[in-house]
């Protein structure tokens, strides 16, 4: 008798989220026991008083891999003194979300960097370890890959 799980023998975990429209035109998200505000789908205003749908899925993508990353150093014993995250994403043809007449492909991503700088006293073959491993189980990585480019770098610096 083979020791492997298969799909059917796991167990059933469903994360949840609740979402409500708000007269102002943002939604509220509910998870868990937490909540926060969402702006529009996406929004080209600089000056926007929210963060976007796409601004939350960058964010989270980056937070995801800078604390999965962290999580697999803390595992391994790897001291890191600093660790930050920048993310850029690149949406197929975001016209095609405001209904521009003429414009042609979709609104969804197409590519995303998330780029980790991270300053550690230990050796960089061991970070950089960590850094794979930690980007196999990531659950966004692994949910984004087959959609959408994506290029993940870690930078280590003094």
């Amino acid at each position: 008798m083979s020791s492997q799980t298969t799909p059917t023998d796991r167990p059933d975990f469903v994360w949840h989220a609740r979402i409500a429209a708000r007269p102002d035109g943002r939604a509220t998200v509910f998870a868990r026991k937490h909540s926060f505000v969402t702006g529009k789908p996406l929004d080209f205003d600089r000056d926007a008083d929210a963060v976007s749908a796409v601004e939350y899925l960058l964010g989270a993508l980056g937070a995801d891999v800078l604390n999965g990353f962290r999580r697999e150093a803390r595992v391994r014993r790897i001291r890191l003194d600093r660790a930050e995250a920048t993310v850029d994403g690149r949406l197929d043809n975001p016209l095609t979300h405001l209904k521009v007449v003429g414009e042609t492909g979709h609104p969804g991503l197409s590519e995303a960097s998330v780029k980790v700088y991270a300053s550690s006293p230990d050796p960089e073959a061991t970070l950089r370890d960590a850094w794979t491993d930690s980007l196999d189980r990531s659950p966004l990585v692994c949910t984004l890959r087959p959609a959408v480019k994506l290029t993940l770098e870690l930078q280590i610096v003094p």
